[in-house]
């Protein structure tokens, strides 16, 4: 198999997929309204404005995609910030049905820039999103291959995950709460062997693949979190038990 079908480029770098240019155009309606409306709820504070996720790869579904999006801004995060995010989360899918959840993820520039975000926020700017407003950091960092040190940055918060997300859980359906479960964990999975796999995929039935050659005896718990990450299982009950049961292996192991 040749490195670009396997998410590298000639040289081993991951490709970046992301592009502005892949927003279908039943989704640019939504992400205009919340480029707006972040801009007039916090004018003169945000440095960029960037999307991830199956939007900007020109892979969304209407009604049942998310939007991700992640802001740089130039002033540090306070709780009035917090609330115009979780405002918009609220409002937004409302307003606009073509989305089924709206995800923000906010960083302090000062912080972004520090070098010790060079596997998480540097790495996730270059590679796991586009710039569709502002100031384009990705142009200063550089490209980047596999590592387990990009894996552990962003699945150093397994242990944690579930009480950090408790409160937005508790203000989503179970069956969205399944979903997120399953999309951590199929995603925890490979990102810990895609160095070793030589692979950077983005598509998670990809993914859930490599991630059962590698974990043998999890290969049943990773289609489970597969399924619930496609939306076919939505017991909430269950997908927690499997998060815990399966993200101590992921996190004892790293293959």
């Amino acid at each position: 198999m040749q490195n670009q079908d396997k998410g590298l480029d000639k040289d081993g770098f991951i490709q970046s997929i992301y592009s502005p240019k892949n927003i279908a155009p039943e989704f640019q309606e939504v992400v205009t309204a919340v480029i707006d409306s972040l801009l007039k709820e916090l004018p003169d504070q945000i440095d960029g404005i960037y999307l991830y996720g199956s939007v900007p790869r020109g892979t969304a579904i209407v009604g049942r995609s998310d939007l991700d999006v992640s802001i740089v801004l130039a002033t540090p995060i306070g709780q009035k910030e917090k609330g115009v995010f979780k405002l918009l989360s609220d409002t937004i899918p409302k307003a606009y049905p073509q989305v089924s959840k709206l995800d923000i993820d906010p960083g302090f520039l000062r912080d972004v820039l520090q070098p010790t975000e060079k596997y998480h926020w540097h790495f996730w700017i270059k590679h796991c999103c586009c710039c569709v407003w502002g100031n384009d950091l990705s142009n200063e960092f550089p490209l980047y291959k596999p590592s387990i040190e990009i894996a552990q940055a962003l699945n150093g918060d397994l242990s944690t995950f579930l009480e950090q997300m408790s409160p937005s859980f508790q203000t989503m359906a179970g069956g969205n709460v399944a979903k997120v479960i399953g999309k951590k964990l199929v995603r925890a999975a490979y990102y810990f062997v895609a160095e070793k796999d030589g692979s950077w995929y983005t598509n998670l039935n990809q993914c859930a693949a490599v991630a059962k050659r590698y974990y043998p005896n999890q290969s049943d718990d990773i289609e489970l979190a597969y399924q619930y990450a496609l939306g076919n299982l939505i017991s909430k009950t269950e997908a927690f038990e499997l998060y815990e049961r399966l993200c101590k292996e992921l996190v004892v192991k790293k293959v």
